[in-house]
């Protein structure tokens, strides 16, 4: 009888230790599977974003091709075009005693023309791009903006801007469509941009005393959520503060990276 209980219980350890090593092989085998389908997943989404880091590389560098040519059209043709005929308006002028306003100011409009042409046409150029300075490029829209006399724009500056020519150029057009959405849909009479620098943060404040928005009213337009994309690609943050009535602010947040000791 005792025999019979010992090798009873022999079985059953013998039986124990197999279900444990079943099921110890069980789960192996499922945290091995888990880690290759992880391991896949990651790799899939890395293989996704580098085929679109490529596709997005590949378009800047189509763009860059249409631009140069674009440029390169506007400066030494079109360009070319209007002064000529802004000199020959001159000489029509130098030879009446009394030129007509409408030539005068025909002459200046020309004038005018081939300053835009210009900037457009040095704006398009790559070296200037890998150049670009998003404070220079500000100021410059700003005057542009106050020309117009609709609306008065106030910008005030503060530290250097951390960021590399190809991010300044995102954060412009960030600040830009921020601009224009409140001159748009605000009605502003007058605008801040205030520039601040911080130990972690460098941050963009652009305040408007328009007519504001409620919360229920924001929405998730188009211009928004390109903004907010273009911010997360700086590893930013950025937010609509507005009271009906009152105005409105924008605040955009960015990390400063490297900062030096």
């Amino acid at each position: 009888m005792q025999s019979e209980t010992i090798k009873l219980l022999e079985v059953i350890a013998v039986g124990t230790i197999l279900l444990v090593l079943v099921a110890a092989f069980m789960v192996s085998f499922v945290i091995a599977h888990r880690k290759k389908r992880n391991e896949f997943i990651r790799e899939k989404k890395k293989m996704e974003t580098e085929f679109e880091k490529q596709i997005l590389q590949s378009r800047i560098e189509m763009q860059e091709y249409t631009y140069s040519a674009l440029s390169k059209e506007l400066h030494d043709n079109i360009g070319q075009l209007l002064s000529t005929s802004r000199m020959l308006l001159g000489l029509t002028e130098r030879n009446m005693e009394n030129p007509p306003d409408t030539l005068l100011t025909a002459n200046a409009t020309i004038g005018q023309a081939i300053s835009e042409l210009r900037s457009l046409s040095k704006s398009l150029d790559k070296e200037w791009l890998e150049q670009f300075s998003f404070t220079d490029n500000l100021q410059t829209e700003i005057s542009r903006i106050n020309a117009g006399e609709n609306v008065l724009v106030e910008l005030i500056p503060d530290g250097e801007l951390p960021l590399a020519s190809g991010e300044q150029i995102i954060l412009f057009r960030i600040v830009q469509e921020a601009i224009q959405n409140a001159i748009k849909h605000g009605h502003p009479k007058n605008m801040r941009i205030e520039l601040k620098e911080d130990e972690n943060n460098y941050s963009i404040l652009i305040s408007d005393d328009g007519i504001g928005f409620s919360s229920n009213e924001k929405g998730t337009g188009m211009g928004m959520t390109n903004m907010k994309h273009r911010t997360n690609l700086l590893g930013g943050s950025i937010t609509w503060n507005s009271i009906p009535g009152e105005g409105t602010t924008v605040c955009i947040y960015l990390p400063i990276k490297n900062k030096a000791a």
